[in-house]
């Protein structure tokens, strides 16, 4: 979808301005599906500035259209990018005899990290639910082509010296992660990212450069942007890196708080230590952090290569990217994958019985709520048949205190601590159903003619035979669910916003 499109597919599933009330509004055609999600057939061939006018009644914001602005010039860039990078990938499959880019991955010896990222690269249109999934605000034209996910070039990360001991540390030793082997690094250090440090540490922090109290130094780090922006993956090296970027991003400027970095090593350690027994399920470790006290926009986390949580001769394959369209056949990649294995009923039913257990079962049992949506959601795939969930990026997930099995200093402040489940439950049922598994279903139906009714039947039956909490079962398989109201928020910014939706998995049950 082009950017109105997403604009009026938000505004509708969100009911903004009472929309799906009286949709006689605005001239579009479209078919509604799971959660009130809207795919659009037509829309009115106007900015998306101009549908939000019409559908709001009076002026958009102007931080909103600059916001939208800014969507449009990274959207424009990244989609001249990816003619290049789809005929190149549709190039490999031909001299490999690969009849899909399933096939093509099954025979890849490229490393897991690098052959992540590449795939992130197919979802060139990002966050399928937010019209803003594109915004770079902060980042002109030269910056989104130099550091956005498309670039062709590694950019080099910097690194700081901390020799007074001036940052705060949490778990590992920056200099013990892969993506720093075999640098002479006397010092401890904090790896930055460039632009970070050009336009916001140093203007910031002039002072302790002129003291000395941190210290540039020549060595870099060549890595690769992954979908996240501000994570990187290294080259040649496994591994990634989090690193404080203070410009906006979808919702939210994607500086990292201390208390992030300070929890990240020992909450990927707690929660690895629920999920051992579990073979299907592994969480992609944060390792380190350093951040200076007093400020967001000098901290980084280091975290473990995804071969560390993958079993052996799989392939570990980003969910955004099985939604994306293959360059080899021109279907998703979901849909490869689900025609090489028995079709598309018993392959995504596999899916879900791979991600949706582990996901609730944490939630229910220890107040746990990941943020399971697709971007942070890697599968690991042994030929077609996904076997191990990896879980990445522990930043949004959602902690009910009085519930964790495990002791953990979580200030009250922190977004991480859930006020009561039911905020624990609302974070799970939106990324898990609402957005990756949502997406899934549409991708199969569109190309492989699934029968998403009863994809959502089956899937409730999986739900009602968890062992769960009563009223968490009650509350995922209820007539209605909370949905995140991702561009309302955009209107009202700085609010947490939610509306209701129509929810499958209680149609499947009745």
């Amino acid at each position: 979808m082009n950017l109105t499109e997403k604009t009026l597919a938000a505004a509708w599933r969100e009911n903004l301005a009472n929309l799906r009330d009286d949709p006689g509004r605005i001239d579009f055609t479209g078919t509604e599906g799971a959660f009130n999600q809207l795919a659009v057939t037509t829309a009115p061939a106007v900015p998306p500035t101009v549908l939000l006018e019409t559908i709001l009644g009076g002026p958009v914001p102007a931080h909103l259209a600059a916001e939208l602005a800014s969507a449009e010039t990274g959207h424009e860039i990244a989609a001249a990018r990816a003619t290049a990078r789809r005929s190149h990938l549709a190039g490999l499959a031909a001299r490999a005899g690969a009849p899909s880019l399933a096939h093509l991955l099954a025979r890849c010896g490229r490393g897991a990290d690098q052959a992540a990222r590449l795939l992130e690269t197919l979802a060139t249109d990002g966050h399928q639910l937010h019209p803003c999934a594109r915004t770079r605000l902060g980042w002109n034209a030269d910056d989104i082509a130099r550091y956005d996910l498309e670039t062709p070039r590694p950019i080099r990360v910097r690194l700081l010296a901390d020799p007074a001991g001036l940052l705060a540390r949490s778990g590992a030793d920056f200099r013990d992660h892969p993506m720093l082997a075999g640098l002479d690094l006397p010092d401890p250090v904090v790896p930055v990212h460039p632009w970070q440090l050009e336009h916001r540490i140093r203007p910031a922090h002039r002072d302790l450069f002129d003291t000395g109290r941190l210290v540039e130094l020549d060595q870099t780090i060549p890595a690769w942007p992954t979908a996240a922006i501000r994570t990187v993956c290294g080259r040649d090296r496994p591994g990634h890196l989090k690193l404080a970027l203070g410009i906006h991003i979808t919702s939210t400027r994607r500086d990292i708080s201390p208390a992030t970095a300070r929890l990240a090593p020992v909450l990927t350690e707690k929660i690895t230590a629920l999920v051992a027994d579990d073979p299907a399920h592994a969480i992609a470790a944060d390792q380190s952090g350093a951040w200076l006290p007093g400020t967001r926009d000098l901290t980084a986390i280091a975290r473990a290569g995804l071969t560390d949580a993958a079993p052996p001769g799989t392939v570990v394959v980003p969910a955004s990217a099985l939604c994306a369209p293959s360059p080899v056949t021109g279907r998703s990649l979901a849909a490869e994958y689900a025609d090489w294995a028995a079709g598309a009923e018993t392959w995504i039913r596999d899916y879900a019985a791979l991600v949706v257990p582990p996901v609730l079962r944490l939630a229910s049992r220890h107040g746990i709520g990941l943020e399971a949506h697709l971007q942070n959601t890697l599968i690991a795939f042994d030929g077609p048949w996904p076997v191990r969930l990896i879980t990445r990026d522990l930043g949004g997930v959602r902690l009910y205190r009085p519930a964790l099995p495990f002791t953990l200093e979580v200030p009250e402040t922190s977004p991480v601590a859930a006020p009561s489940r039911g905020a624990v439950r609302d974070k799970v049922a939106y990324t898990l159903f609402q957005n990756q598994l949502a997406a899934l279903a549409d991708v199969l139906a569109r190309d492989c003619g699934l029968d998403r009714s009863a994809f959502w039947a089956d899937l409730a039956d999986l739900v009602a035979d968890l062992d769960l909490r009563a009223a968490d079962r009650d509350a995922y398989l209820g007539d209605r669910m909370a949905t995140k109201a991702l561009l309302t928020m955009r209107l009202n910014p700085g609010s947490e916003v939610e509306t209701w939706v129509d929810n499958p998995l209680g149609a499947g049950r009745r």
